[in-house]
């Protein structure tokens, strides 16, 4: 076996690698994550960095693809995620991941990576024995969940409240309670950008005219959208409101090319766990995330 970098016509290959890794739990990683082809390239095209920077391929000597790995980022940032070595079923134990890992780590400062974030599934015990082995320690466990069918729309009693899609003149109000709210510093920059409509798509929720919850959907998926942010209000936490703002948004993207939905929610976050199971999410994966510096 020979490890390389990615080229295009690697795309079907690995999408189709990675989509093996999903129908059990216990070769489940976190990334990748595609089904097909086009989701590779989107995943890489909504990062803004080319997988052939970033993506080493594992060929057999009769010039099969049988493996990969490589890293998610963003450009200049010093954190990755790691695309978790796969390797083709048929393949196996015969050290091809751990080759395959060793050689992602070692290019990793070359790119300027500081720290490394994997997400393994809990099933996954081999997976998980190879990254310990390679330095990678665990710092929390979360959940993926999904719906296959449209949410289901809570009833709202405050009759003051109202669900819209968001507009570019909503930014400002929309990055004030993003920030309020915790999440990886953003500039209004990139604001604008999410607003545009390439890529996301966001609700917001006004009561009185000022936007007291939004939620984020990223739909670089068209067919399996993903629960990005969803903010509300200190004020109005705990009424259930982002989960119903969430299903709405959901249930028009449903309409159009839209047939599930994925998010990632921490086991520790149970009021927000049981507002999702009310619209119709359920827990599909439960996974360690693990890091490593480099």
């Amino acid at each position: 076996m020979s490890v390389r970098s990615y080229r295009s016509e690697d795309a079907t290959a690995l999408a189709a690698l990675s989509a093996e890794c999903l129908r059990g739990e216990a070769d489940f990683v976190l990334n990748p994550l595609w089904e097909t082809e086009a989701e590779l390239v989107a995943e890489y095209r909504r990062h803004g960095i080319s997988p052939e920077e970033n993506i080493l391929v594992a060929e057999s000597e009769d010039g099969r693809v049988v493996g990969m790995s490589g890293f998610l980022r963003y450009p200049g940032s010093s954190i990755a995620g790691l695309l978790c070595p796969v390797v083709d079923g048929r393949e196996r134990r015969r050290g091809q991941g751990g080759e395959l890992l060793r050689a992602t780590l070692e290019m990793g400062p070359g790119l300027g990576l500081q720290l490394v974030v994997a997400g393994i599934g809990t099933r996954n015990r081999a997976g998980y024995s190879l990254l310990a082995a390679h330095g990678f320690r665990p710092v929390r466990q979360h959940f993926l969940m999904r719906s296959d069918e449209p949410p289901r729309e809570p009833e709202i009693s405050d009759a003051k409240l109202e669900f819209a899609w968001a507009q570019p003149s909503d930014s400002a109000e929309i990055l004030a309670l993003y920030d309020e709210c915790g999440f990886a510093p953003r500039t209004p920059e990139t604001m604008d950008t999410v607003l545009s409509g390439a890529g996301h798509a966001v609700a917001a929720a006004r009561h009185d005219g000022e936007v007291v919850a939004f939620s984020e959907i990223e739909t670089h998926w068209p067919r399996r959208v993903w629960v990005a942010f969803v903010g509300v209000d200190p004020g109005r936490r705990g009424e259930g409101l982002g989960s119903a703002l969430t299903a709405w948004a959901l249930r028009r993207l449903w309409e159009g090319e839209a047939d599930q939905a994925l998010l990632v929610l921490s086991p520790a976050n149970r009021t927000a766990y049981r507002a999702y199971e009310k619209v119709g999410f359920r827990r599909h994966r439960s996974f360690d995330v693990l890091e490593r510096t480099l």
